[in-house]
């Protein structure tokens, strides 16, 4: 002890040694606290959860609980996607980026043409297929006029059969009821290509929805070559078939992959917006489309998609 800091008295010594003694417990507490928070942390946040726990189940809110959102109810009613406005989509249960979808698609091809354009929206699945594809409802200005439209007549809108009822029609002349969907009693053929949806409406199985389902269908197919396309249409029982026939020889109005616009080629039942795409594209590049064989090079034209074509496209 003597020999440290000579200069200085014992009594300075000794206090300096003290002061030496509690500058090392400070550092060794500091580092035994220091050594000891993570557990005591811990510990107390388990406390904390075990608190919540507790408070949750007794049924007391806590603080930290975030508040639910109420969810909008979704509605189903007819409607114009061509008109209809966000707050209207969106009540319809459609997400928020198929609304901007829509109005992408209204501000880059203008509008909607028919109900099946609609159905190609980002997103759609058959359950909302389901439920919204028979609201849809185009007005008449937008939709498309074909040369074969001005000698063929078709309902406007396709009404769902539990929405209509099939009431009665009082005859002016006489006090009888004619029923309009009275059916055939006994097994009778009808022309599918030719008949109305009142003639279809006699059909077992076939009611107003059905009826303007089918003919619409064959307006925008041009027509039927076989009976098992009427199925396409729509759902329909099996037995259907046996109660519609089709003509051998059936003069159907094809779509001339040349002069048709996209939107146009896109209308036929049998071509996507990818194969009119293609079509569109080839003509751009290489000019006019020669036949069958320059579409079998094509996006999306597999052999069986031009079997089915074949028959209704002229070059």
């Amino acid at each position: 002890m003597n020999r440290r800091l000579p200069f200085l008295s014992n009594s300075a010594r000794r206090g300096l040694l003290f002061l030496e003694w509690i500058i090392i417990v400070v550092v060794i507490g500091a580092f035994i606290w220091s050594w000891h928070k993570p557990k005591d942390t811990s510990a107390l946040q388990n406390k904390d959860v075990t608190t919540l726990y507790n408070i949750k189940k007794r049924g007391t809110p806590s603080r930290s609980a975030s508040y639910a959102v109420p969810e909008e109810k979704v509605e189903t009613f007819p409607f114009d996607p061509n008109t209809a406005d966000s707050t209207t989509l969106l009540k319809l249960g459609l997400a928020p980026w198929q609304v901007r979808a829509i109005y992408r698609y209204r501000a880059k091809h203008g509008r909607y043409h028919t109900p099946e354009d609609f159905k190609r929206l980002p997103g759609m699945t058959y359950e909302l297929w389901e439920r919204l594809g028979p609201q849809v409802r185009i007005a008449r200005q937008f939709q498309y006029i074909d040369e074969d439209d001005k000698h063929t007549s078709f309902p406007e809108k396709s009404v769902p059969t539990d929405q209509v009822a099939e009431t009665p029609v009082v005859s002016q002349k006489t006090d009888s009821v004619i029923e309009r969907s009275r059916k055939f009693d006994v097994l009778t053929q009808v022309d599918i290509n030719k008949a109305d949806t009142t003639e279809l409406m006699h059909i077992p199985g076939i009611g107003t929805y059905r009826a303007n389902k089918i003919v619409e269908y064959r307006r925008k197919l041009g027509g039927f070559l076989k009976a098992e396309q009427v199925m396409e249409a729509c759902e329909l029982p099996d037995e259907i078939l046996q109660w519609v026939k089709v003509p051998a020889e059936i003069p159907v109005r094809k779509v001339n992959v040349n002069k048709f616009s996209l939107q146009r080629l896109m209308n036929h039942p049998y071509i996507t917006f990818y194969q009119a795409r293609a079509m569109v594209e080839y003509r751009k590049a290489y000019g006019s489309i020669k036949g069958i064989e320059d579409l079998k090079g094509l996006e999306g034209f597999t052999p069986q998609t031009i079997e089915k074509l074949q028959p209704y496209l002229e070059f």
